[in-house]
């Protein structure tokens, strides 16, 4: 505010004009004064509130990577408890092939004797031999299914581990990286907070 001079008059003091036009512009000057620090206040105020706002979506991107996490958690452990059910599975048919092949060798001196038994057994001979190649094609048929079936889930389960390690690193960059972010906006409302004290006392 400026300094002013009032004029001297003969008789009464001061030039009541200029007391008049202080009074007035001194007036208009607090006005303006007001009005800048009003809006300063909303303005601090409105960054206050988006602040407060982005802390809060922030909680919530965190709770929701928090249950993502246990999801792909459980999703792992379903995965593995799949993986060794097949394994299991390989084991006891590898055994059951395992098996056959030693008791081939005895079929096959059955079958030899078999053929010295004469015409009367042939017909027996015949169906023995039969139901032993119907066995080892059914044999070999199934392990060979075993196989795919087991190279085709090893194939999904590999593509699944790698895509459900994928998405824990990541929820692991996020999470490590979401405290610094809520210290530096708790830092940011505190400042805001200091700035915001002498304004709401001036305000007063």
């Amino acid at each position: 505010m400026e300094n002013n001079t009032f004029k001297s008059v003969a008789f009464g003091g001061f030039d009541k004009q200029d007391v008049i036009r202080y009074i007035e512009q001194s007036s208009r000057e607090a006005a303006e004064l007001q009005e800048r620090l009003q809006q300063e206040l909303d303005g601090l105020r409105a960054k206050v509130q988006a602040l407060e706002t982005q802390a809060a979506d922030q909680e919530r991107r965190a709770g929701e990577a928090e249950d993502r996490c246990r999801e792909l958690e459980r999703r792992l452990n379903r995965e593995q408890s799949a993986r060794q059910a097949l394994e299991q599975e390989r084991d006891r048919l590898q055994t059951l092939a395992d098996e056959a092949q030693r008791l081939r060798p005895e079929a096959q001196a059955y079958a030899q004797f078999r053929d010295r038994v004469g015409d009367i057994e042939c017909e027996a001979h015949q169906r023995a031999a039969a139901l032993e190649s119907a066995t080892l094609t059914k044999l070999r048929q199934a392990s060979g299914t075993f196989q795919t079936q087991y190279q085709t889930a090893m194939g999904v389960f590999e593509t699944a581990a790698a895509h459900v390690n994928a998405e824990l690193r990541k929820i692991e960059v996020t999470l490590s990286q979401l405290p610094r972010a809520m210290d530096r906006t708790g830092l940011e409302l505190k400042e805001l907070e200091q700035m915001l004290e002498p304004a709401s006392a001036g305000n007063k």
